[in-house]
């Protein structure tokens, strides 16, 4: 008789929900634009919560924020954080506009999700980011999303620009100490106003700059942030035609609308002066004779934009500039004042003068270096313990730039051998080789500078190999260099002209390294 087996019937197992966030943001801080986000925001809540096979992780609003960047939009970085975290399986956002207009930012972050198995959905456009197309569509509608950009900066440059020339621009900062705006001018503060006339009489009268500050100081005064004056605000309260009623224009612009560079106006574009346009606080007369000392004091004594701005982080002392002369040649540092106080041995970093103008230029977002913006957006560098610089600016933010310690005054004995054939130099196209220097460290060089390429021997820089490891696991996200985790992500470095390096990664992305 044959034999007869119940099979049990199966349970199919309930497919796991997916975590589902969005993101919105709008650009400028309006009441309309207020409502649309607050739109946004329950429209995302109550699409994916009606959903049963998505479970809600959150909606991430950034309001008044522009597209164009990522550095100053907490939401969108707390949600990238969040999705790292394996908080978040699916992203959905409005458009690509909405998500980032700058091209890089947009497919590096969507690549960097992509790699952790996060999927952006953009609706407008209809595309997701696991798609076979997807990126592609994106680099095409992200390039366009960018170009718009620039298109609507160019428009309102010209508006602004058309006021200008009609003296009819309205005011753009509204918040100077000793004036108010009213909507339509400047309005007088008189508790603020005694604090502009008493930096411009003590001045005019000859009173040294670290008097005025030290009274200012006994007598609790602050800037219209809530700070302690220092030396930058004494000097920018001092060269401000608004004081005696006059305002000039467009001394400074972006250069970049995807950037954001502001950068001063040196001739570039024309300026305007409108005259007698409020009600001034300082007599012209006092200001000229203002003009005249402040003149004299630059052609007397040389000034620095770091005087007075850098902090030590591990003593409390400010750092103080130093210079000293090798084989002819003059350096120029900055040290804690605390190393040169009987007793002290404070164990903060040094820095070149020229490597603390790169980081600044690199904080603001500018080319080159630039003394009088530094002074006026910069309030103070604080130098940590573990060698990084915390930047506080004027608008009360704050940036903390990460420092690889490159520019020690000895190297390191690596020796690193997954570089090998990694290293192209972009100026002749040959590879770079290893060298040990007298046994004691190794460097990196171009073969080009050895046997030429096209008769002509090559000039590019050559890099020590702790300044590539260090450098690598920055780049890699990583606190210590790991020569497997090199392999698996990097195909190739290249050596730019300007020193800097071009990581390409297995995946098809780049990322620069700049050099200082």
């Amino acid at each position: 008789m044959a034999k007869v087996n119940r099979i049990e019937p199966k349970i199919p197992a309930l497919k796991k929900r997916q975590k589902v966030a969005a993101y919105a943001r709008v650009s400028m801080e309006t009441d309309r634009l207020a409502h649309s986000l607050s739109a946004q925001v329950s429209y995302y809540n109550d699409l994916i919560q009606s959903n049963p096979e998505w479970e809600f992780a959150g909606v991430y609003a950034d309001f008044g924020i522009s597209g164009t960047g990522t550095a100053k939009r907490e939401e969108f970085n707390r949600l990238i954080a969040d999705c790292e975290a394996g908080k978040i399986n699916i992203i959905l956002t409005k458009s690509i506009s909405r998500f980032a207009r700058n091209t890089v930012d947009l497919l590096s972050t969507v690549r960097h999700l992509k790699e952790i198995g996060v999927e952006v959905r953009f609706e407008k456009e209809n595309i997701h980011s696991f798609s076979g197309d997807g990126e592609l569509m994106l680099s095409i509608l992200a390039s366009f999303a960018q170009e718009e950009v620039r298109s609507l900066s160019e428009n309102s440059k010209w508006g602004i620009r058309k006021t200008y020339q009609n003296g009819t621009d309205g005011v753009r900062n509204k918040k100077v100490l000793g004036y108010r705006y009213d909507g339509e001018k400047y309005v007088v503060r008189e508790d603020e106003a005694e604090i502009v006339r008493f930096i411009f009489e003590q001045t005019a009268a000859g009173v040294a700059a670290s008097d005025i500050l030290a009274e200012l100081k006994k007598r609790g005064a602050k800037s219209w942030r809530g700070y302690n004056f220092t030396y930058s605000h004494l000097n920018t309260i001092l060269r401000n035609e608004i004081y005696i009623g006059d305002r000039r224009l467009q001394k400074c612009y972006v250069a970049d609308p995807i950037k954001h560079n502001k950068v001063k106006n040196r001739g570039e574009l024309p300026q305007y002066y409108i005259s007698d346009c409020h009600e001034p606080i300082i007599d012209k007369d006092i200001f000229a004779k203002v003009q005249e000392i402040l003149k004299e004091r630059a052609e007397a004594v040389p000034t620095y934009p770091f005087t007075g701005k850098i902090k030590c982080g591990v003593c409390g002392h400010p750092f103080t500039r130093k210079k000293g002369r090798v084989r002819e040649k003059i350096y120029i540092h900055w040290i804690c004042r605390g190393k040169k106080e009987t007793g002290m041995t404070c164990s903060s970093v040094n820095f070149g003068e020229e490597e603390l103008e790169a980081v600044s230029a690199q904080m603001l977002g500018m080319d080159a270096f630039d003394g009088e913006i530094f002074g006026e957006q910069v309030r103070e560098i604080t130098v940590l313990q573990d060698g990084n610089l915390q930047f506080r600016f004027s608008d009360g933010g704050t940036k903390v730039w990460k420092n690889l310690r490159l520019h020690q005054a000895w190297h390191e004995a690596t020796v690193t051998d997954c570089f090998q054939g990694k290293i192209r130099c972009a100026v002749c196209g040959n590879t770079y080789h290893r060298v040990n220097s007298g046994g004691r460290w190794v460097y990196w060089y171009c073969i080009g500078k050895r046997y030429g390429y096209k008769g002509v021997e090559c000039c590019n820089v050559n890099y020590a190999d702790f300044k590539l490891r260090r450098i690598s696991a920055s780049i890699l996200g990583l606190e210590e260099f790991d020569e497997a985790e090199f392999e698996r992500q990097i195909e190739e470095i290249v050596a730019l002209e300007d020193g800097s390096l071009e990581y390409h990664f297995r995946e098809g992305r780049t990322q620069t390294w700049r050099r200082m």
